[in-house]
């Protein structure tokens, strides 16, 4: 039967024998013409739904495609569209943040940026929140509509759609400039960030001549040292001079005698200089004064220099948190939302800390079971991280996926989870026209898709449509009938959660 979103499927019931020897025939063609195609590419592609939970349910269909050799998952099944895709990718890098969520046991004041809990966060989340305003949490809803989660809050502030950052960028603006030094937490910002780090005239970072290591000023000594020396107290603001190097894009140096230069704190204060209230009132259409009424609560609720005992431990006490949804964060200005809300935790301390804003799982450092586990020391005192290579010498430069991850994007890394947060949308496009320099586009041999529906979850539903048409063989897991299905070649009848013994 012609396959098409406006076409009968022509469905044939047939045993379950019948339709493994098909899909048997298929791969093992596939595997007799080589696993890569002329291009390069898997000739097995798969997309999963569900964010990634399937693979607890799946049996032993993940060991089967791990055995199988490659398989090409950049297709996805929507993302950068419906998932928390700059969180991913940012928190990840910044705080080993897969997700983000607020402590919600003890958190004192949440600012959520269109997070939609009450409808999404599932009977536990529901609970909690349930929970922390029966003891008197306050929640802000910021959001352009009212949704239920608006309804249960303390406070529904509305806002133009997708302007988001303008808003968080004047609560920045607000808490370094209307409010004293005093009110930030300064130990976290000179000790845990890179706040006090000299910046050259070329904007990266002035460098020691012998380790190369970042340089501060240290208050003690009155004198430039590097940012990992014991017993010092780091500038956190000013203008010193000092004589250094300076290493840019690929390895570029230059050396620096005597110059003037300043922390990034200063430069951070300066950027964000013209980022008013009333700058970002004429955007979000929030009245300024709203914006630093909500920037001071953010402030008092803050218990700057306070600690909690959590098990016998000692810990700071911030108990303030942001989230954005999902629409915040991913889409154009999902970046500038996410260092907005990460910039905003690090002025009071609150990342990371009991009360404050956590990150809760990591997917693309390894190894992935324990997020301590994946912390490892990297350069200049931040956490390592596994960037593909952007050096000429070992650039990816004939990406295994379809959408190009290990070429195109560094942050995306290389693990199994990586394919998930490349450009999916890119694997699609070159379905209608292949893009200069990048392989010749094909389609897969074998096309397995396991609870999700792409035809409908991405954002050009028509074309996504029009190119899964033309897939030669597709095969689809599921328990009812939707637009990606619709155009399945085998259909494989799925239990629901409540229906298969894989739950337990």
């Amino acid at each position: 039967a012609k396959k098409g979103r406006g076409e009968d499927p022509g469905f044939e019931p047939i045993s379950w024998d019948e339709a493994l020897d098909m899909i048997a025939a298929r791969l093992n063609k596939a595997r007799a013409d080589g696993l890569l195609d002329a291009s390069g590419f898997p000739r097995v592609a798969a997309s999963f739904g569900g964010g990634g939970t399937p693979t607890s349910y799946m049996g032993s269909f993940p060991a089967f495609l791990s055995a199988w050799g490659p398989v090409d998952m950049s297709f996805g099944s929507g993302q950068g569209v419906k998932c928390y895709h700059s969180e991913h990718l940012y928190g990840e890098l910044w705080h080993r943040a897969f997700t983000v969520s607020p402590d919600t046991p003890l958190a004192e004041l949440i600012l959520s940026f269109g997070t939609n809990t009450e409808a999404s966060g599932g009977v536990c989340g529901v609970k909690r929140h349930a929970d922390a305003r029966a003891r008197g949490v306050k929640r802000i809803q910021i959001e352009p509509h009212l949704s239920v989660t608006g309804a249960c809050s303390a406070r529904w502030v509305p806002i133009k759609p997708k302007t988001d950052a303008a808003f968080l960028f004047a609560m920045i603006h607000t808490l370094l400039h209307e409010h004293g030094r005093e009110r930030l937490d300064i130990c976290f910002l000179k000790h845990r960030t890179s706040s006090p780090y000299l910046v050259a005239p070329n904007g990266f970072y002035l460098r020691d001549e012998k380790t190369g290591k970042p340089l501060l000023w240290d208050l003690k000594t009155k004198k430039a040292v590097v940012y990992d020396q014991k017993n010092i107290d780091p500038a956190l603001e000013g203008e010193f001079a000092v004589s250094g190097i300076e290493t840019g894009a690929d390895d570029e140096k230059w050396t620096h005698r005597n110059i003037t230069v300043r922390t990034a704190f200063s430069h951070l204060v300066d950027h964000v200089s013209r980022f008013t209230p009333e700058w970002a009132a004429k955007i979000c259409d929030v009245a300024p004064d709203v914006i630093r009424e909500i920037a001071g609560e953010f402030l008092d609720h803050a218990h700057i220099g306070e600690t909690i005992d959590i098990d016998g431990m000692e810990l700071p006490y911030r108990p303030v948190a942001i989230s954005l949804g999902k629409t915040v964060n991913n889409g154009w200005g999902g970046y500038e939302c996410c260092w907005g809300r990460t910039m905003l935790t690090c002025l009071v301390g609150a990342l990371e800390v009991p009360g404050g804003t956590l990150g809760t799982t990591v997917r693309l450092n390894r190894p992935a079971d324990n997020r301590w586990s994946s912390v490892r020391p990297g350069p200049d005192g931040f956490m390592d991280y596994p960037m593909n290579p952007t050096s000429k010498e070992d650039w990816v430069s004939n990406s295994p996926s379809r959408h190009a991850h290990q070429t195109l994007v560094p942050l995306a890394a290389n693990s199994p989870w990586s394919q998930a947060l490349g450009p999916t949308h890119l694997a699609w496009m070159m379905q209608q026209k292949g893009f200069e320099n990048l392989p010749e586009p094909t389609r897969p041999d074998v096309w397995f898709v396991y609870r999700t529906n792409p035809a409908i979850s991405f954002w050009d539903t028509r074309a996504i449509a029009d190119a899964m048409a033309n897939f030669p063989f597709t095969v689809c897991f599921a328990y009812t009938h939707d637009e990606t299905n619709h155009m399945a070649d085998i259909l494989l009848p799925e239990c629901t959660d409540l229906e298969g013994l894989q739950l337990i």
